[in-house]
């Protein structure tokens, strides 16, 4: 209808040009690029108008193809932008039941089509971990940053994957790196201050952690880092005392001195130095740094301490004294009672040993390594029987049969005391069940009441 309109007028138009050239027959000179045409008018606007209309319908024709096409490449964009849309949601919901298989796929299917979804690389990544194919997952990491040769997250997961594969040395300068793009990444400090840990570079360790100090914010945080940065100058001061000579225990005390000045609750800091003191023949300032420290954290590791010290010193005595003190103030306290009656046994007084575990198991519901070692009293005083029937009902409450140190951050249980969990990387978390509070010692003993002066006796630094 419409292209009849058209014609219909264009007819009309060109009478009308035909009407008006036979009304003025005039002839006219048209100029062309320096040459002279001569025409009459009818004929040089009939021309025109046509021309007009040529060109009106090329630029009309040209606009409707470009919409076409553009409208073709978008609708086409739909259907794609929906096609990668289906394939992902397919992986994610075969990732998310376990089909780690068919994930994979879909997860690969959408990447051909379009290799600059980054989280992609590291789902896949991720599948090849669980896959135990660690060499795959690092794979699909250096894919994603040759996408992004700075996007940090890629970095920092290539760097996680190289600790993890105890490339070391790789995963150190992808952090180094990272850090040199983004010298505020925490993430990346503590990776890198970690792997620095798990190889006793102790230095390095504490260069990290000073700068990990600048940048944390909040006090529990800053609490926590404050308390791995002291844990990390133990390490550090440990091992200079492992190396022996006394350039090296010098250096060592410097350090332990450091620690309990900067910070007076740090126990590990405590023991080491009395640690020190110990090796290098200073067994009295080690007795009253242990001892000190004792009353202030009612801690076991500083009795188990002062216990080798004085026992080594041949000097139960004063060992004595300080258990009589502990129950005159603590009574009930089982903790106590438990390691003075191993104490008894140690030096066979069996007849005191047996009346404290006795006296212990009124108060106190069985446990373990309270059945053990009246094992072992029933042992010294030759009562087979007795003895037999102790170790039976230790391992049908446990297997364990010592009192065990519990980490009071994640619970973790050590037959041994130590400055570090490995489990939730916590500092001076190690200690017998805090439910079971050791004695409070008061503050006014004189020094004959008690083998250390405890109001006016200061740690020696």
């Amino acid at each position: 209808m419409l292209a009849r309109l058209l014609i219909i007028i264009i007819l009309i138009v060109i009478s009308l040009f035909c009407w008006l050239s036979f009304l003025n027959p005039m002839d006219v000179e048209f100029r062309f690029f320096g040459k002279t045409i001569p025409t009459d008018l009818s004929t040089l606007m009939i021309s025109s108008f046509i021309l007009g209309v040529m060109l009106a319908f090329f630029i009309t024709l040209t606009r409707d193809a470009k919409r076409a096409i553009e409208g073709y490449q978008k609708s086409r964009g739909i259907k794609k932008a929906q096609s990668l849309k289906e394939a992902f949601n397919r992986g994610m919901e075969d990732f998310l039941r376990g089909n780690l298989a068919k994930a994979k796929t879909s997860f690969v299917e959408v990447l051909k089509r379009d290799p600059s979804q980054i989280d992609l690389y590291f789902r896949l990544s991720e599948i090849s971990l669980k896959e135990g194919n660690q060499e795959e997952a690092l794979h699909w990491l250096e894919r994603a940053r040759l996408i992004d040769i700075r996007n940090v997250d890629v970095l920092l997961r290539e760097a996680e994957l190289y600790h993890r594969t105890k490339r070391y040395d790789e995963a150190i300068q992808t952090l180094h790196r990272l850090i040199g793009l983004d010298e505020g990444n925490v993430k990346a400090l503590k990776c890198l201050r970690e792997i620095y840990r798990e190889n006793r570079k102790w230095e390095e360790a504490i260069k990290t952690q000073k700068t990990i100090l600048k940048l944390i914010k909040g006090k529990k945080a800053e609490e926590e880092e404050t308390c791995f940065y002291l844990g990390l100058k133990y390490e550090y001061a440990r091992g200079l005392v492992d190396r022996g000579g006394e350039d090296h225990l010098e250096s060592a005390l410097k350090e332990a001195k450091e620690i309990v000045r900067e910070r007076k609750n740090f126990e590990p800091g405590f023991v080491l130095l009395g640690d020190i003191y110990l090796r290098k023949g200073k067994w009295a300032s080690a007795g009253k740094v242990w001892g000190k420290s004792f009353t202030r954290f009612k801690s076991v590791i500083f009795l188990l301490r002062l216990e080798e010290l004085y026992l080594s010193r041949e000097d139960p005595d004063t060992l004595f004294r300080i258990y009589q003190r502990a129950f005159r103030y603590d009574p009930d306290n089982w903790v106590i009672g438990f390691f003075y009656a191993k104490l008894c046994l140690r030096l066979e007084m069996l007849d005191e040993a047996l009346e404290e575990i006795n006296e212990i198991s009124l108060r106190r519901k069985d446990f373990p390594a309270l059945h053990r070692l009246l094992a072992e009293i029933y042992l010294h005083k030759k009562d087979f029987s007795k003895a037999a029937q102790e170790f039976e009902k230790t391992f049908e409450l446990s297997r364990t049969s010592y009192l065990p140190f519990v980490c009071s951050t994640c619970k973790r249980e050590s037959k041994e005391w130590a400055a570090y969990c490995p489990q939730c990387h916590q500092w001076s978390t190690y200690t017998i069940d805090k439910s079971e509070q050791l004695v409070n010692f008061p503050t006014y003993l004189s020094s004959e009441e008690y083998p250390f002066r405890l109001d006016a006796m200061k740690i020696p630094l």
